[in-house]
């Protein structure tokens, strides 16, 4: 049964990746889809499994802050069924929002597609070739842009505040 949780959650999580790396820039597929009912799906299903193995079986047995003991936990086919759908819905959230914020941005095709693919295969690589791209394009890497300083990248905002910087220093 765990086999089929873990099969049944990667597909959902497959097929709306799919929609994702082809229509980011579709309102529904990254604002709805990815970010709220696909990833409040999967998280459905993480809490139903966890809740139901700490039903049954307690707190886990052990200390889950060392490599030991968390790999005595996932050694249970739920637990790490559960473990890897809790990757699949932060890496999705993830995906969601950088198709959102370089649909926003204007970031080119290519770099959001690379960010996209390599957020799905490997998050936190994709978010960092995301923010590190963003701040090189655009020149920001602060998600709330008005509370950071813009960094001053080549793209065409760094542009505007090297511009606006050399016209108000005299």
């Amino acid at each position: 049964m765990a086999e089929t949780f873990f099969q049944a959650t990667n597909t959902l999580a497959l097929l709306a990746w799919i929609a994702l790396v082809l229509f980011p820039s579709r309102r529904f597929v990254s604002g709805m889809l990815c970010a709220v009912i696909v990833p409040g799906l999967l998280s459905l299903a993480y809490a139903c499994v966890i809740g139901w193995k700490l039903f049954v079986n307690g707190p886990p047995p052990g200390d889950v802050m060392t490599v030991t003991g968390l790999r005595d936990v996932f050694g249970d086919d739920w637990v790490f069924a559960a473990a890897w759908t809790h990757y699949l819905v932060f890496d999705m959230v993830v995906g969601a929002w950088i198709a959102r914020d370089s649909r926003r941005l204007e970031i080119p095709w290519l770099v959001r597609t690379v960010a996209l693919v390599l957020t799905f295969l490997a998050g936190p690589v994709g978010f960092l070739v995301y923010v590190v791209s963003r701040g090189v394009v655009r020149g920001t890497v602060s998600v709330d842009e008005d509370s950071l300083p813009r960094m001053g990248g080549i793209g065409r905002q760094g542009i505007e505040q090297k511009s606006f910087n050399s016209l108000t220093r005299g």
